[in-house]
């Protein structure tokens, strides 16, 4: 009997527990919000050690900023690779901006072509753009006009406002550029990530 009341009393407190490490990101978010910054990287600390990918981006964008602390280009980089492999793509655009840059990272453009890539292939818009101006200019990656076409396009239909404007008036440039059957391959490709990407 002793044992059955120890079982139920554990059970009930895990599932006690269970809805404050739910709310835990929400509130860390609010404090953040409410620049409760010291308050809020605590909680986003001891989340992040858990695994909680939105929780090792936040910590990133906590040290890259020094927000309730002093900036940490080293630990801003650390915890954005743990939620980039965590597969956030907010996490991988941000690394692959550091590593175009230089920034707490030797500059790399190969590296910063690959974090890129994957951010892209998540659906990130600033990413697709970025990514396209490597493959126009041959930064990183082989050089591929039909490639920097894509992922134009894919940036249309991810960002907004000025954003697209902008992406859209490069495309139209771009399209000087190219043969026909060049815009037919990279409307192809792009239909092709499209129709394998759909949600």
């Amino acid at each position: 009997m002793r044992s059955i009341v120890v079982s139920f009393m554990s059970a009930a407190i895990f599932l006690w527990s269970l809805p404050s490490f739910a709310d835990s990101f929400s509130d860390g978010m609010r404090m953040h919000l409410q620049k409760k910054y010291f308050k809020s990287s605590q909680l986003f600390h001891s989340l992040a050690q858990r695994g909680n990918v939105r929780a090792q981006f936040m910590l990133g964008t906590i040290y890259e900023q020094g927000l309730g602390r002093p900036p940490d280009l080293n630990a801003a980089v650390y915890w954005f690779e743990k939620a980039a492999n965590g597969n956030n793509p907010s996490a991988q655009f941000n690394l692959g901006i550091f590593y175009q840059f230089g920034k707490g990272v030797p500059k790399d453009a190969s590296k910063a072509a690959q974090w890129l890539q994957r951010a892209a292939n998540n659906g990130h818009g600033k990413a697709q753009n970025n990514l396209s101006t490597f493959f126009y200019a041959g930064v990183g990656v082989k050089q591929d006009i039909v490639e920097a076409w894509k992922w134009l396009s894919l940036a249309a239909d991810h960002l907004e406002g000025k954003g697209r404007e902008m992406v859209v008036k490069n495309r139209l440039a771009l399209e000087e550029e190219m043969s026909s059957d060049q815009i037919i391959d990279a409307k192809k490709r792009t239909a092709i990530w499209r129709a394998a990407n759909k949600n």
